[in-house]
């Protein structure tokens, strides 16, 4: 089996194709578009709406959070604080999380963005990277692993320096100066190379 880039949260969340629901007010396919453009996976963006009917107003937060679940990093903070607007029943739908997990995620996530209510304790978290072959971002296997604060490290592939910030649903990698300064705060995970692995491993700390 070829190794690639993934997280741990969506294996067992298969997403089949679905169809957006239809908003008068909202161009959710737009939307869908842009998770795309911003690393995350439209078709689970598309599958945590579907069903799902509520007012304009209530919606922009349903699709924040569910453009969040599907990867997009930048969303992070703003979904957060939607989420806590949403009908529990609605945010667990969303998230793909039984209804009693969805305040104890909230609450898990306030301290470690990491945090999923239905891992077991030392799962691999995310596998981010990957050989540029094989759609992933490198040509060389990354080194040199620097925790820079929370959810984000800096590792040497070749002759660059990259930056990877990551959650519990995405994660991006971009690159960065040689001279990035490591960062301080609370390290809730540990990000793991290998010599002959072209991806990073994302565990528990």
């Amino acid at each position: 089996m070829i190794a690639r880039a993934y997280h741990q949260v969506n294996l067992d969340q298969p997403v089949p194709a679905v169809e957006l629901p239809a908003m008068a007010g909202l161009d959710l396919a737009l939307s869908a578009d842009n998770v795309a453009r911003f690393g995350g996976d439209p078709r689970r963006y598309c599958h945590a709406l579907h069903g799902i009917s509520l007012p304009p107003e209530t919606m922009v937060s349903v699709a924040a959070v569910a453009a969040w679940r599907a990867g997009v990093l930048g969303i992070r903070a703003d979904a957060l604080s939607r989420l806590q607007l949403l009908p529990i029943d609605v945010a667990a739908s969303v998230l793909g999380l039984p209804v009693d997990a969805v305040v104890p995620f909230t609450n898990g996530q306030a301290v470690d963005r990491f945090y999923w209510p239905l891992r077991p304790p030392g799962q691999l978290i995310a596998r981010v990277g990957g050989f540029t072959g094989l759609g992933g971002r490198w040509d060389h296997p990354p080194t040199a692993p620097a925790p820079c604060g929370p959810g984000r490290w800096t590792v040497d592939v070749g002759p660059r320096r990259w930056q990877i910030d990551a959650d519990v649903f995405g994660h991006v990698v971009t690159s960065t100066p040689a001279d990035h300064v490591p960062g301080d705060g609370t390290r809730t995970a540990q990000l793991v190379v290998r010599p002959t692995s072209y991806l990073a491993e994302i565990w528990p700390a």
